[in-house]
């Protein structure tokens, strides 16, 4: 099962956590850099906190990794401790683990929204002093802004997840209708095809109270070209662009071209009915296409397309997406900085790169990896076209659970047609103010 987001709801790190590190900021947080630097030499163990990694080819991805590390570092030995498969989940169960100052787990994967909610905690070893000068370098600028936090980075990148507009190829095919290039194109689209009854569902996509629901917002904000912070991490939602981005959701479901369970829906609802034969478009993380292209599993094996997000017409963006995906962490407390760094860093290097391009379904982090031999031999779409794409970060705060729940409890109610699209957006507007001066739930 591969890792989806969920809802990062409240469930603050307790106050251990503030003095977790005594030296987060000083002459001990000095102490442990000087020990991160170094590889160790002589016998170490490692524990990696890691959930299933979608695979290609029936191989455990985790497993493939860690024999590559260990040939490399032979005094180094890495052992799995068997993540949950939601991110609400994991970042539950770790909060709880490392501000108690557990050893264990050295190195975690973490989600591309954690990195100022755990540096702001001490809950996770800050490696920019780490990394070579160059390092971000082969990475997209989303993944380095969505990893820092107060200009320290706390992540280092393992894979990217994208989301996509899959499609039915045979019914556009049909119809003589081409892949839409705009959501107004997609809703006419929709409509046309729905109406032979050759499709229940126009559209498909993720609108529960959830995560899941803030992703979608946050890129439908985007297409319109509405920000949700301001340069200095203030509430800047309001405006014509951001009611066009709520109108645009409450339209799906007010003229039928999305079910209204769509509110319910989260990534795994929304792609069951999808493999299905129930939709004719899925908005989707990338890992969708392993799962809805997969002969015995899937009605529509063989049927469908990728392609990036369209955009709103007249606006000249399109092929927005969410910077999803998992990093590496390093616990602070681990009595193997070195080892737990050197590993991290190991992760996001080409060779596992490359393996991750040819063994995994997900996407590389290093730009150069979605184009080599690896990449082009999975005849992935969602991994050939990842460099169209149109990275845009989820707000980094370390409030990004309150902030989560501010977008998309109003979203989700303009979904339902319980608020109007005005109203939600300064409902929405509304609560970020909230959430980031600390006082929302």
């Amino acid at each position: 099962m591969p890792l989806h987001r969920r809802a990062l709801l409240t469930g603050a790190v307790s106050a251990a956590a503030a003095g977790l590190l005594a030296g987060c900021g000083g002459k001990d947080l000095d102490d442990l850099l000087a020990q991160a630097s170094a590889v160790p030499r002589k016998p170490a163990r490692l524990t990696w906190w890691v959930s299933e990694i979608p695979s290609r080819r029936g191989g455990v991805v985790a497993d493939l990794i860690i024999r590559a590390f260990e040939r490399r570092h032979p005094l180094i030995t890495v052992s799995k401790i068997n993540a949950l498969s939601t991110s609400d989940g994991n970042r539950s169960a770790l909060t709880t683990q490392l501000a108690g100052g557990s050893a264990q787990p050295d190195v975690y994967l973490g989600d591309t929204t954690w990195p100022a909610q755990f540096g702001h905690s001490s809950l996770a070893l800050p490696v920019e002093k780490l990394l070579p000068g160059d390092f971000w370098d082969a990475y997209p600028p989303a993944l380095r802004d969505s990893s820092t936090y107060r200009g320290k980075v706390y992540a280092v990148p393992f894979f990217t997840d994208s989301s996509y507009l899959f499609y039915r190829k045979d019914l556009l095919a049909k119809h003589g209708l081409r892949v839409p290039r705009s959501w107004e194109e997609l809703q006419h689209t929709s409509r046309t095809v729905q109406r032979t009854g050759d499709v229940e569902a126009g559209f498909l996509w993720q609108a529960a109270v959830t995560e899941s629901l803030t992703a979608n917002v946050t890129e439908f904000l985007a297409d319109a070209g509405a920000a949700v912070l301001d340069g200095q991490g203030r509430a800047a939602l309001g405006g014509a662009a951001a009611e066009r981005a709520f109108s645009l959701m409450a339209g799906f479901t007010a003229h039928g071209i999305t079910p209204r369970t769509v509110a319910t829906y989260e990534e795994s609802d929304s792609q069951d009915a999808f493999v299905n034969g129930r939709g004719l478009f899925l908005r989707n993380w990338s890992y969708a296409w392993v799962n809805a292209n997969t002969q015995g599993v899937s009605r529509v094996a063989g049927k469908i397309g990728a392609v990036p997000r369209p955009g709103f017409e007249g606006t000249g963006r399109s092929g927005v997406s969410c910077a999803g995906g998992w990093s590496n962490f390093v616990n602070p407390s681990s009595r193997e900085l070195g080892a737990a760094v050197e590993f991290a860093r190991f992760c996001a290097g080409d060779e596992v790169q490359r393996l991750l391009a040819r063994e995994a379904g997900v996407i590389p982090a290093a730009t150069s990896a979605l184009s080599g031999p690896q990449a082009r031999a999975a005849k992935d779409p969602t991994v050939l076209r990842a460099a169209d794409l149109r990275l845009v970060a989820r707000p980094v705060t370390p409030y990004y659970p309150q902030v989560s729940k501010a977008l998309y409890t109003p979203a989700n109610e303009v979904v339902r047609g319980a608020l109007s699209p005005a109203a939600g957006v300064r409902a929405a507007g509304m609560g970020l103010r909230t959430a980031l001066e600390g006082r929302a739930l």
